[in-house]
């Protein structure tokens, strides 16, 4: 059974454990999709029985998979993925969390040959946590343990991901927001200028949607245009092949494209690119405040 949340991502029963494969990458950008996909695989292993034996949940002595009483076993198959960030390793070290809640058996299938992959359970603790298995054979055959995955604390694991993941600092459970920018236009004080507020992010993703917005302004018959930036616009990528394209195309037609208050990162650029004269008005004008709907 395919799952559509994620390209990549699928879901099977093997001997009955329900078995989680992952794509061929993982990180924040798909951490949503495949933890949705985890907890779907818990509630169905939560609503089985046991596929060989039975696991106790720390802290509910004599009753075996909790109150809800026998309780199944998932797999979260890693395949030849490729952990692009701590993502894949949070994912995991949550799931075994609710899989405890839950009672049920949480097994990894980490290939021989995904040394990287071992080696970050391993440091982590993960591996400590999770059985970890080189096949999905071998994961589904070995009966489900009796008893807790040991004392090792989730919070230690989260930890220890942190070290190992420095750029990943805050570990959050959702991935980043997607980038925004937001674009406003209004008339300067000449009557003539227009003048393009930005506000958000510039990055690969947003810059070609700033692209797409200037050259239907100058389509439209705008030849002079001045981009006004937001002093807390982050800059994560170089917009100036953009910004000169534009800027050429309206000179050509005795147009201008400023750049008023630029942010200090963007502005270093230009600066060091010799550029600063070419992003100058051809008249001094007053902008008015953004008042139009973002485009």
């Amino acid at each position: 059974m395919k799952d559509t949340t994620v390209p990549g991502l699928s879901i099977e029963t093997r001997r009955g454990f329900i078995v989680l494969s992952l794509p061929a990458q993982i990180s924040w950008q798909n951490y949503a999709g495949i933890r949705e996909g985890v907890s779907k695989a818990l509630s169905l292993a939560a609503a089985a029985g046991p596929p060989r034996g039975r696991r106790r949940v720390p802290g509910v002595s004599g009753v075996p998979g909790g109150p809800g009483g026998p309780r199944g076993g998932v797999v979260v198959d890693f395949g030849d993925a490729v952990l692009l960030d701590a993502a894949g390793l949070v994912l995991l070290a949550r799931a075994e969390t609710r899989a405890q809640l839950l009672g049920c058996a949480l097994r990894a299938v980490v290939p021989e040959p995904s040394v990287h992959v071992r080696r970050a359970l391993r440091l982590t603790g993960l591996a400590r946590l999770v059985p970890v298995f080189p096949d999905i054979a071998s994961a589904t055959a070995a009966p489900a343990p009796d008893g807790g995955a040991g004392d090792v604390d989730t919070t230690h694991v989260l930890d220890a991901i942190r070290a190992l993941h420095p750029g990943d600092a805050g570990l959050a459970p959702n991935p980043p927001a997607p980038s925004e920018l937001m674009i406003t236009t209004t008339a300067a004080g000449d009557g003539d200028h227009t003048v393009v507020h930005l506000s958000g992010v510039l990055d690969e993703i947003t810059v070609p949607r700033l692209g797409e917005t200037l050259t239907k302004l100058v389509e439209g018959n705008l030849r002079h245009l001045m981009v006004r930036m937001h002093d807390r616009l982050g800059v994560r990528c170089d917009p100036l092949p953009i910004l000169l394209g534009i800027r050429w195309r309206v000179a050509a037609d005795g147009g201008c494209l400023a750049l008023p208050a630029l942010p200090a990162r963007l502005r270093e650029i230009i600066d060091r690119e010799g550029l600063g004269s070419v992003f100058t008005g051809c008249r001094s004008i007053q902008d008015r405040p953004p008042v139009a709907e973002p485009v």
